[in-house]
């Protein structure tokens, strides 16, 4: 019989914490430094995506929930990239004035 299992909650948890603990370190409610923070949500979306992954694999697993897990991982990853690639959060161009 299959069911959900461990891997479909935490994957499911993972994919959902990146985009508030985001704009939560973007309004500053969150004081940590930005690199590390983008770490923190890089490897949120990467465990969830692994764990999803896992539990396609697993045969005794209902797959329903591990693949709203990647969707939303997937959206995280892109809604975190948009805002830092909009917002110009990296690196600013080295600019001198002559």
């Amino acid at each position: 019989m299959k069911k959900f299992s461990w891997l479909s909650y935490w994957s499911l948890t993972f994919s959902v914490l990146p985009i508030p603990f985001f704009f939560a370190m973007l309004y500053g409610l969150i004081r940590i430094n930005v690199y590390l923070g983008l770490s923190l949500i890089a490897l949120s979306i990467i465990l969830s995506l692994v764990f999803g992954i896992m539990a396609f694999v697993k045969k005794t697993e209902k797959n329903i929930l591990a693949g709203i897990a990647i969707y939303i991982a997937l959206f995280s990853a892109g809604v975190v990239v948009m805002i830092i690639m909009l917002g110009q959060m990296g690196n600013p161009p080295n600019t001198t004035s002559s």
